[in-house]
C-alpha cells in the first residue's frame, strides 16, 4: 500500500517501515507498546507509549 508507515516493537528494538525503508533502533526493555502517533514530520516521530510498571502513557 502506498504511503503506509508501520511502527512496531520487538523486545529491545523498534522498527519503522515506510515504502522501501526500514529503520531499526534500540528502545527500553520496559516498552510494552506504542499507543498513538502524535506527529511524523521532518524526520521526527512523536508517539505515546506504554511502559511496564507505569500506569500512565508517556510521550516520547
Amino acid at each position: 500500500m502506498k504511503n503506509e508507515a508501520i511502527l512496531s516493537s520487538d523486545k529491545m528494538f523498534t522498527s519503522f517501515r515506510f515504502n522501501s525503508h526500514n529503520i531499526r533502533f534500540r528502545t527500553s526493555p520496559r516498552l510494552e507498546r506504542y499507543t498513538k502517533v502524535i506527529e511524523w514530520d521532518k524526520g521526527y516521530l512523536v508517539v505515546m507509549a506504554k511502559y511496564e510498571g507505569h500506569e500512565e502513557e508517556e510521550g516520547i
